[in-house]
This record gives structure tokens, C-alpha cells and sequence, in this order.
């Protein structure tokens, strides 16, 4: 009889958690591998709603988040922690998603226990350790700790392999945040409730009626902090101003730096409504009923061209320019020319803005997680005797 092997996956953010709540689910049902999910907690407040309505409870919970801390403070805690898991749970295989604080320290803390790792959302890359900070840095030196890859296209694998990586140890499945979505899509019902303000003392109202188009807003990347946010926030208070026939919603990040100077410079708005962060189904309702979205997020130019609502990006790079040349993302910049030159062209140019939604999404087609579990199971099976039990892990 065969042992089932052990996948230790390691998350800590909210978009880990979603792209890898597909592969979990998959994994399970596979008979072949046992997956042990480990939440560091790195966005602590955050991750609570989505394990409830993703169907997902830890196997085991770290403490890592301190107030005020530091990102060197934040991997000291992770360091700390992470060796004990995998000494207790003694895994075959890590699995990290990627590019964060929590994926680059289990990556090391893994390589250091000679537990192989494999990196989903491999190779993605602006070459640029600035933008976005400090991701780029973490999803290379994940690469470089990386057993197996799977990227979600064919663009990063190619950034992979013009690195050197071996292309035997290099696959192509698609993103799972398309899985993700279009899963959820599936499931979303009318029947939701959204706070319509960051106040913890607002009752939610049930099912708001919208009788405007609106575009839905996300700004959270750490680069934009400071000088370059008060810019692009002043820009789209001033976009808002000149289109009072549209709605902007704008679910805030947690994070005060961001959070606090957006309420301050948008809060009395009339047309612009600052509500708390929401839970994985509502979320995605809002994207799938948007206009469009304006974002610096990662994950979202994803997840808009699989729910055809065209995107703008609110960065100077991106590491997704396949969505770029595809038509179905635009690259605005953070100065006020452009950003507003975007904006209102989505509104002004009628088929600009129908190309934009009908153009085919480069990231996936909603089967990545059934690929990379095929992957695995047969990595598993070359690369470990069946009836073989794991090494002892060893010790710090």
C-alpha cells in the first residue's frame, strides 16, 4: 500500500488564500496527497471571512503579526515559527503561491529542512526591485529556492527559463485565481449585504440599489505610498467630480498608511463610497457588476479579464503584460494626465472600451488546479518511493 504524502501549504495573505483554496480542494480529492494548511496569519484581520466562505479551516495558525512592525520584524516572526511546523508535520512537499513575506520564508525554511518546494504563480517579473517593492525581490529568490514551477503562462515561463531554470522543472497551467472566480461566479446569488462605510457602527444595508454605473476602486501597494497616492488619489476625486452620472466604490485596505490619507482626501465625496473590505463573494459580485476597475492590485488584473470588466492599472509596471497586449488591461501610470486620460476614454470611446471587455484573458481558463494537481501527483510518484516514509526533518 502506498503512503499518502504530505503538501504543507503555507499562506498568509488574502490573495494566497484564494488562489490556493482551489488547489487545496483539488488536492483533497486526490487521494494521493494530503494537504496541511498553515495560515502565518500575516493579514491577520483580513483572512477570517474568506476561510469561512472559501469552506477552509487551518490545520495550523501562527502569530506573526505585531503592530507597527517592520517588514525585517514580520520574517523574524516567521522565522521563528515556521520551523516548528515543519518539524511537527514532517511534509513531503511545500507548497508557497506567489510572491510574499509568508511564500519567501517558508520557501527558506523549507529549503533549510530539505523539504522540496514547489511555487505556484511562478516567474512572473518587471526585472524592476522597485516596482513592485517587495515582491519582485521575494517571488526571485523564491524562484531560486523553487524545486518545481508552475506558471500561469507562457510569458513566465520563458522569464524562467531566459534565467536558467530547468525547463523539465517548469510548468504551464494557467492562473488559479481564474479558477478561483469563475467558480464563484457560479455559486453568487443576489442575496448579499456590503457596509457602506468603514465604520464598525454603520448596520450593513441589504442588497444597496445602485442606479448608476460605477467603477469599483483598489489601492493598497506599498510603493505608492506617501507623495505618489496623494496624486492618484487627488486624480480620481477629480475624475469623480467631473462624472457625477457614475458611482465609485472603494473597499479599503486595512493598512492605516493607505486607508487613512484616502478617507481624509476622499471621504466627502458625493458619488464615492469608502466601504470596509469584503468577503471573497461580494467582492467578487462588485467586480463582475463594475464598469470597470481601478486598481494597483495584482490578483484583480486576473480576475477582471475572466469576468470581462476591463481594468485599469494604477502602477507604472506590471508583472502581468500579457493582459496588457491582450487588450483587456490598460497601464495608466500614477500621474494625473494619464490616469485621467484613461478613465474618461473607457467612457468617451465606445469601442475602445467594448474591445477592452471582449478581449480573451491570458491568464487562464479555470482549469489550473486540476493541471498542477495532475503535476503533482506524478512528481510525487517519480520522485518518492511508494512505500518509502518520509525523512526525519532536521533539526534547527
Amino acid at each position: 500500500m502506498s503512503i499518502m504524502r504530505k503538501a504543507l501549504i503555507c499562506y498568509g495573505s488574502r490573495p494566497e488564500l484564494i488562489k490556493l483554496s482551489p488547489l487545496y480542494h483539488k488536492l483533497r480529492l486526490s487521494g494521493n496527497i494530503m494537504p496541511i494548511l498553515c495560515n502565518t496569519g500575516q493579514h491577520k484581520d483580513l483572512l477570517p471571512p474568506h476561510m469561512n466562505s472559501l469552506n477552509l479551516k487551518a490545520d495550523v495558525q501562527l502569530n506573526v503579526m505585531r503592530k507597527g512592525q517592520s517588514l525585517d520584524q514580520l520574517m523574524t516572526q516567521l522565522f521563528a515559527q515556521l520551523p516548528e511546523v515543519f518539524q511537527k508535520f514532517r511534509p513531503d512537499i511545500a507548497i508557497v503561491q506567489g510572491d510574499t513575506a509568508s511564500a519567501l520564508a517558508c520557501a527558506i525554511i523549507a529549503r533549510k529542512k530539505q523539504c522540496p518546494i514547489a511555487h505556484i504563480e511562478a516567474g512572473l517579473r518587471t526585472y524592476d526591485h522597485k516596482s513592485p517593492f517587495p515582491e519582485e525581490i521575494y517571488r526571485q529568490n523564491i524562484s531560486k529556492l523553487t524545486r518545481w514551477h508552475f506558471c500561469p503562462t507562457k510569458k513566465a515561463q520563458k522569464n524562467l527559463l531566459q534565467e536558467g531554470y530547468e525547463p523539465e522543472a517548469i510548468f504551464v497551467t494557467g492562473n488559479t485565481s481564474v479558477d478561483m472566480i469563475l467558480d464563484m461566479q457560479k455559486k453568487l446569488t443576489d442575496d448579499r449585504e456590503i457596509s457602506v462605510s468603514c465604520g464598525p457602527k454603520e448596520p450593513p444595508q441589504r442588497n444597496p440599489k445602485r442606479q448608476k454605473h460605477f467603477f469599483l476602486i483598489t489601492l493598497h501597494r506599498r510603493e505608492s505610498q506617501g507623495a505618489p497616492l496623494v496624486e492618484i488619489i487627488n486624480s480620481l476625486l477629480e475624475f469623480a467630480n467631473s462624472r457625477p452620472e457614475f458611482d465609485f466604490i472603494f473597499p479599503l485596505h486595512p493598512n492605516p498608511a493607505s486607508s487613512d490619507m484616502i478617507k481624509s482626501l476622499l471621504g466627502n465625496a458625493d458619488n464615492i463610497r469608502l466601504i470596509a473590505p469584503l468577503a471573497y463573494p461580494g467582492f467578487v459580485q462588485l467586480m463582475s457588476e463594475a464598469f470597470a476597475i481601478i486598481t494597483d492590485s495584482g490578483g484583480i488584473q486576473e480576475e477582471g479579464p475572466a469576468l470581462n470588466t476591463p481594468v485599469i492599472v494604477i502602477r507604472n509596471k506590471t508583472e502581468r503584460a500579457e493582459g496588457v497586449e491582450n487588450g483587456c488591461l490598460r497601464l495608466a501610470g500614477t500621474d494625473r494626465n494619464s490616469i485621467l486620460y484613461e478613465l474618461n476614454l473607457l467612457i468617451d470611446d465606445k469601442a475602445h472600451y467594448k474591445a477592452m471587455q471582449e478581449a480573451p484573458n491570458p491568464f487562464g481558463d479555470g482549469k489550473a488546479s486540476d493541471r498542477i494537481t495532475r503535476h503533482l501527483i506524478d512528481i510525487i510518484e517519480r520522485n518518492f518511493p511508494k512505500n518509502a516514509a518520509p525523512e526525519n526533518i532536521p533539526a534547527e
